[in-house]
C-alpha cells in the first residue's frame, strides 16, 4: 500500500514530538506509523494543533507510543471527541490528557 499524500504533512516539533496530519484516521494510521519506523524516533509527544478529523485509531496510536516509553507521553491539543473516547475506555491512567 501507498503512503497517503497526508503522510507528508507529518512533521516533528523537535526531535521527539510528533505533529500529526489533518487527518487520523484508520486509513491514513498505516501511513503515519511507517513514517515514525522509518524515522526510527521515540515518540515522547504528540501534537494534535493541526488534526480537523480522527477516530478510535489515534487512541490507538497513542497507546503504542506510550507503550514503548517509561514517562507520560506528552499530549498536546487532543480533540475533545478523544477526551471523550479515553474517559468512556478508562484510559486516563493510561493516556494523561
Amino acid at each position: 500500500m501507498a503512503d497517503t499524500p497526508l503522510s507528508q504533512n507529518i512533521t516533528w516539533l523537535d526531535s521527539e514530538t510528533l505533529s500529526l496530519p489533518a487527518v487520523v484516521t484508520v486509513e491514513t494510521a498505516p501511513a503515519i506509523l511507517r513514517q515514525v519506523e522509518r524515522e526510527k524516533k521515540n515518540v515522547m509527544g504528540v501534537d494534535f494543533s493541526s488534526v480537523t478529523q480522527a477516530d478510535s485509531v489515534a487512541l490507538a496510536m497513542l497507546l503504542a507510543w506510550q507503550s514503548k516509553i517509561e514517562s507520560a507521553l506528552n499530549i498536546t491539543a487532543l480533540p475533545d471527541e478523544l477526551k471523550t473516547l479515553v474517559h468512556l475506555y478508562d484510559l486516563e491512567g493510561v493516556l494523561h490528557v
